[in-house]
């Protein structure tokens, strides 16, 4: 008798946290508290399950005729401000519908790595610069991605630095087309490398126009007096601002995308048409459309730290000589003395369409750190660099 056994896994998460409206319901057997409260977790599992499930399915095949058809559903969001909207009871069936806010599982949620992995976050391009001449908003090039790099420092959980004075894009409005077919990025790696970080974030802002703009609309009385509005496509009608942006992470190692998300927002513009806001001034932040964006950035922020905090902390060797490395990794990461890295070989090896791909493989040593400099760490093995074969841009792993 030959059996054969399935598994398989799925898993569907959405990205952020959503308010939802759910039904759960119960049969009518017993105490009606008990009923009532059976209904209640059925919603609140309904609720849940619509921020992100686990689906596993297991099938037990004999002599290919499938004999059990197993399908578990989970969810691990968590809810809050859970409000009952109405309770109903209808042919022997309890009803109760609820509204709650329910927040997706952690990407990684047991992930314990607790080092701060350095990011180089570059500037952002301006898909449309005569965009940016309502409120004098060009320093946003500048100014928003280093924006985000206080915040992310602020959050502490990685050492971001400040590289928005170089641009990674030529043309903002292809980003990311100028990558490889494989989605890399190799001016990512020359500034990784230039900056010692193990990760690169950049962006795009794609639209800062006003809402209900359009080429081919009628002209008003203030547009004639503002013929500029018009020619940079922006109509002084309405007070409503658009705001969309990509963001990117790119791996600083390999150059590969980990990370591309699209973010939108919009609000009111209160500003004068003759004013010199500026981005990310006092008299930005003050309009409701500032309130917006800040909003969307806070979002950005949470989303490049939950994506990093699941990847492992990796340096790079940047001498290795007898027992002793120097790696390429600061203070600032929360390196301490007698901690323990895994030393891994880097390498390149080609696919069938001789396509380049970085390799790492485990040497099966593991070193232990011996001093913390501001801008280095000295690490010892037992064996020797040499007995290793391990060299300079050879790295060190923390999963």
């Amino acid at each position: 008798m030959r059996y054969f056994l399935l598994i398989l896994s799925l898993i569907i998460v959405r990205a952020e946290a959503i308010t939802v409206e759910a039904t759960g319901e119960a049969p009518l057997n017993g105490a009606i508290s008990y009923v009532r409260e059976q209904a209640l977790e059925d919603a609140m599992r309904q609720a849940s399950l619509r921020a992100g499930a686990h689906v596993s399915s297991t099938q037990l095949m004999e002599h290919g005729v499938v004999s059990q058809d197993d399908v578990r559903i989970r969810s691990q969001a968590q809810l809050k401000n859970v409000e009952v909207l109405w309770e109903d009871q209808l042919n022997g069936i309890y009803q109760i519908a609820i509204r709650a806010d329910v927040t997706p599982e952690a990407m990684c949620p047991a992930s314990t790595q607790r080092y701060r992995k350095a990011i180089a976050v570059a500037g952002f391009g301006l898909a449309n610069p005569m965009q940016a001449t309502l409120g004098r908003l060009e320093n946003i090039e500048q100014d928003l991605p280093r924006l985000l790099v206080n915040t992310l420092n602020n959050h502490g959980a990685v050492h971001a630095l400040d590289a928005t004075r170089v641009s990674l894009f030529q043309d903002p409005r292809r980003a990311p087309s100028m990558e490889t077919q494989q989605q890399r990025l190799t001016t990512s790696v020359a500034l990784a490398t230039q900056m010692g970080a193990q990760y690169v974030v950049s962006g795009v802002v794609r639209d800062l126009s006003m809402a209900g703009s359009a080429p081919n609309k009628t002209i008003s009385g203030e547009q004639r007096m503002n013929p500029w509005l018009t020619l940079v496509g922006l109509d002084s009608s309405s007070h409503q601002r658009q705001f969309v942006m990509d963001v990117f992470v790119h791996d600083g190692l390999s150059g590969a995308m980990l990370f591309h998300r699209s973010y939108s927002a919009h609000g009111d513009w209160t500003r004068a048409d003759t004013e010199r806001t500026g981005f990310a001034t006092p008299q930005f932040w003050q309009t409701p459309y500032g309130d917006e964006v800040r909003e969307l950035l806070s979002g950005v922020v949470d989303d490049v730290d939950e994506v990093l905090r699941c990847q492992p902390f990796m340096a790079r060797i940047v001498k290795a000589r007898g027992n002793r490395l120097h790696i390429e990794a600061s203070a600032g990461a929360g390196i301490r003395p007698g901690d323990k890295f895994q030393v891994y070989r880097t390498g390149t090896f080609y696919n069938l369409d001789l396509e380049p791909r970085t390799e790492l493989s485990d040497m099966a040593t593991e070193v232990v750190v011996k001093q913390v400099q501001p801008q280095f760490v000295v690490a010892e093995m037992q064996l020797s660099a040499e007995h290793l074969a391990i060299q300079r841009d050879d790295m060190v792993i923390a999963w």
